[in-house]
């Protein structure tokens, strides 16, 4: 379904935010309907990684699932696989489209006062969260207060 003209304003606002602190690592993907965005991202240990967000059809007003994209293959502190089932000490959801889906907003609690750019920085946290899991091994809720 295509977007209306009240939310392809808004995505246009949330276009020239995110692309104003991510420059030219933001894609969109197909941005007239079912749309993706990415952003790539870049840990403080210099790992690199691309989070994907996929818009609900009735976005802002439902929270989008965000996925680490890259690296697909996602491994703990003792080699074995984060397979993306939900789990309140990893703070994953499950997975979309074969990606570990990541917690940044309670579904519940998000509201269209929530823009794209907090997803990412949320996903941004994560990252260093299981970065810090990998240097550890301690859980990622360890790191991750409830979000």
């Amino acid at each position: 379904m295509p977007w209306s003209e009240t939310q392809r304003k808004r995505l246009a606002m949330e276009k020239e935010i995110l692309e104003s602190y991510f420059k030219d690592k933001v894609s969109w993907n197909n941005p007239t309907s079912d749309t993706s965005v990415e952003v790539k991202m870049t840990t403080s240990n210099d790992h690199h990684y691309t989070l994907r967000t996929y818009l609900p059809g009735d976005y802002p007003n439902s929270c989008p699932e965000l996925t680490v994209a890259s690296p697909q293959t996602l491994k703990r502190y003792d080699g074995s696989l984060l397979n993306g089932s939900a789990s309140s000490m990893d703070h994953t959801y499950g997975t979309k489209n074969g990606l570990v889906k990541i917690c940044h907003f309670r579904p519940q609690k998000w509201t269209d006062e929530f823009t794209l750019y907090q997803v990412f920085m949320k996903g941004l946290l994560w990252l260093e969260a299981y970065e810090s899991h990998l240097r550890t091994g301690k859980s990622l809720a360890t790191y991750l207060r409830e979000m």
